[in-house]
């Protein structure tokens, strides 16, 4: 869950639309629906911890 975490941060540092906690916590998801094997932690997870 902390990888995800870091992933969403990055997320809503990079892409300035994402800003947002929930948008940026659904983009991931989406990309983690669309691509399960991106992440290897992704067979197991794809909850992010909001506490970082």
């Amino acid at each position: 869950m902390r990888i995800n975490a870091y992933l969403v941060r990055w997320i809503r540092q990079k892409y300035k639309k994402l800003a947002a906690l929930r948008k940026a916590l659904q983009k991931m998801w989406e990309i983690a629906d669309r691509y399960p094997r991106m992440f290897a932690h992704w067979r197991w997870t794809t909850v992010a911890s909001v506490a970082w």
